[in-house]
């Protein structure tokens, strides 16, 4: 099977983008990124501070949970034990609302003992609380026998939601002492508490009440702000930092892409000058050969004019004798001149096809190059195939014999000199590539989007390991002083300008055939094939 190797080959060094982006170039851009980057910060320090807020909150929140727990433990104990005696004093005085027998007692030394239930432990525990912590502990009902213990309105609004299964009630309410994060859970029913509030219709396991605690927010909120403190000083010093290193490094990039562009550059220059010579090499192969094509009529011409000379001083000089009288039958007969009447027809025919031939060789080789017309324009590709053929004869003619297969085609959109010249390095190249006498085939046709020039050969192919490198730059198969290896790097640079593309399939012993083809439509012309030419 032929191998082939279609358009892009591997990136090809000789034409490497060298544009500096602005973002780079210039600083101004990098305060974009700044602000990027301090949005960011300031984003990481918001979330941050509610991060501690929030943690700060449920902290207090679960030390609530454990006070409620550790009051229902004492008044659990409380409770399993029928309540406990306690001395009397000026803080604990009898509850007048416990109504049950022997609630106060006398001991044998006379010292006054009163009965303190689950629910009257619960307030003494949260006036001790309040004194020495600021917590404030309540127990409240919707239905107190204690009328202190009726509830407040966000109390009441906690108890009608403990009715409808919530299990605990969490917010922020207005207190003497400033805002207050509140927290409360719902006291159910033991048999243990119908001893006292049987009469109330309460059964086992309904809520009976509810036990608050109540802190100020006040530590909370300092709490809070010491710890985005911490952090604002924390996101300071990594922000300093950051900005820091990251515009050193920049900076390093910066300076890095800019010597980078200079390299690029210098590589431009020196890839544009070994095109150049790549182009001067093959327009010193055409002046050769047009030389060639040029001297063979030349030379005739000028040997036609001597011997015109000659015949016209024969001419010249019988007529001036015949002027005088003096010419003769022999003196026409002396100079042959019926014979010089056809022979300077003949040399004036022959001499005026000479000059004929010099002048269609000058005007294909105008043609070829075009160097009236260097910008883009609408090109009649057969014609200038028809005329690089013609500039390139000499190369050919002992080589192969060439076929024209031409469709017809569309204006096409082209540096015409630029496709010419790839082109030439095609049909030279394959030339070049048959050892004796072959055949090179031009095909051209066209579809709706695409004009497409196929050169055939019938040379010795390419095999695969030199097939896939044949658009490298200075890759080639010639010996050494033959070739460059740009001719091929330079045909692909051109047509890749001008939005197209290079196939090529090879078989070894059977030829190589290149494709190339241009598209009708190109930005560099406004609007259609037929629009304005841009360069």
């Amino acid at each position: 099977m032929p191998a082939s190797s279609p358009l892009p080959p591997p990136e090809n060094p000789a034409h490497p983008a060298s544009r500096v982006p602005s973002s780079i170039r210039n600083r101004g851009w990098w305060l974009l990124l700044l602000a990027a980057w301090f949005a960011a910060t300031a984003l990481s320090l918001y979330s941050h501070g509610e991060q501690i807020r929030q943690q700060t909150t449920a902290v207090a929140i679960e030390g609530a949970r454990n006070m409620f727990r550790s009051v229902l433990l004492a008044r659990n104990w409380n409770a399993s034990h029928g309540g406990v005696y306690v001395p009397v004093t000026p803080q604990t005085q009898p509850n007048p609302y416990l109504h049950v027998p022997n609630r106060d007692v006398i001991t044998s030394d006379g010292q006054q003992l009163t009965l303190v239930n689950p629910a009257y432990m619960t307030r003494l525990i949260g006036e001790t609380a309040e004194s020495s912590s600021g917590a404030v502990f309540r127990l409240t009902s919707l239905k107190p026998l204690r009328p202190g213990n009726a509830p407040d309105p966000w109390e009441a609004e906690a108890l009608r939601a403990f009715e409808g299964g919530a299990r605990e009630y969490i917010g922020n309410a207005k207190g003497p002492d400033g805002n207050m994060l509140r927290f409360m859970a719902p006291l159910k029913v033991e048999p243990s508490c119908l001893q006292c509030h049987g009469d109330q219709g309460y059964k086992v396991g309904d809520v009976r009440g509810g036990l608050s605690v109540s802190q100020r927010q006040q530590p909370i909120e300092d709490a809070v702000a010491a710890g985005i403190r911490d952090s604002l000083l924390t996101h300071s010093a990594v922000f300093l930092f950051g900005t820091a290193v990251g515009w050193l490094l920049l900076e390093q990039l910066r300076r890095r892409w800019l010597e980078l562009d200079d390299k690029v550059r210098e590589l431009q220059a020196t890839q544009g000058q070994l095109l150049q010579s790549e182009k001067m090499a093959a327009i010193g192969q055409l002046a050769a050969g047009v030389a060639h094509e040029i001297n063979n009529p030349v030379s005739f011409v000028s040997s036609n004019m001597g011997t015109l000379k000659r015949y016209s001083e024969s001419v010249i000089d019988l007529l001036e004798r015949s002027r005088r009288g003096e010419a003769i039958q022999a003196d026409y007969d002396a100079i042959d001149f019926d014979y010089l009447k056809t022979d300077i027809v003949d040399l004036i025919h022959e001499s005026s096809d000479g000059l004929a031939r010099v002048k269609k060789i000058v005007a294909d080789l105008k043609d070829f190059s075009h160097v009236d017309r260097a910008e883009w324009q609408d090109a009649d590709l057969n014609a200038g195939i028809d005329s690089t053929l013609n500039v390139v004869a000499h190369e050919l003619k002992y080589r192969a014999d060439v076929v024209r297969d031409f469709g017809t085609l569309p204006p096409v959109p082209c540096i015409a000199a630029q496709i010419n010249q790839v082109v030439m390095n095609l049909v030279v190249n394959a030339a070049q590539a048959i050892e004796n006498h072959g055949t090179i085939t031009i095909r051209t046709r066209s579809d709706e989007d695409h004009a497409r020039i196929e050169i055939s050969d019938t040379g010795k192919g390419m095999p695969p390991d030199v097939l896939k490198r044949i658009f490298e730059p200075f890759y080639t198969t010639k010996p050494v002083g033959k070739g460059t290896g740009l001719g091929l790097s330079l045909s692909y640079d051109i047509i890749k300008k001008h939005g197209g593309s290079i196939e090529v399939s090879s078989e070894v012993g059977a030829g190589s055939t290149f494709v190339v083809s241009l598209p009708l439509r190109n930005p560099h012309v406004q609007g259609d094939a037929g629009g304005t030419m841009q360069p």
